[in-house]
């Protein structure tokens, strides 16, 4: 979980804020261009009824701001892939070049 201290009191963000801080690549984890959102951040919260707190908010920037593994890690994630998956994909791409040379010497004349 990340952890915000201040010692002076910041207003409190908004989504939008948020959004655009994202949108002009100052978090590190995309290019500074805009993506057309269906619902905008924290569409879902107001919705309900139930709009999210401003330190929530500025705790959810200061996880945009730390970096997809930081993300990844305050999430229980890890954003490497397992041995395990890598073994797999290397199997499977073995077995289809296979397929596809037996394929080939079969339709051979």
């Amino acid at each position: 979980m990340v952890t915000i201290v201040s010692k002076t009191r910041e207003p409190d963000m908004t989504w939008s804020q948020v959004r655009e801080r994202i949108d002009r690549g100052e978090t590190g984890d995309k290019r500074a261009v805009g993506d057309p959102a269906a619902a905008p951040l924290g569409t879902d919260a107001e919705a309900g009824g139930a709009p999210t707190a401003g330190e929530e908010i500025a705790r959810s920037a200061a996880a945009e701001d730390a970096g997809p593994a930081a993300r990844a890690a305050a999430q229980g994630r890890t954003t490497r892939r397992p041995r395990r998956t890598l073994l797999a994909l290397a199997l499977a791409a073995a077995a289809v070049v296979g397929a596809v040379l037996a394929l080939a010497l079969a339709l051979a004349p």
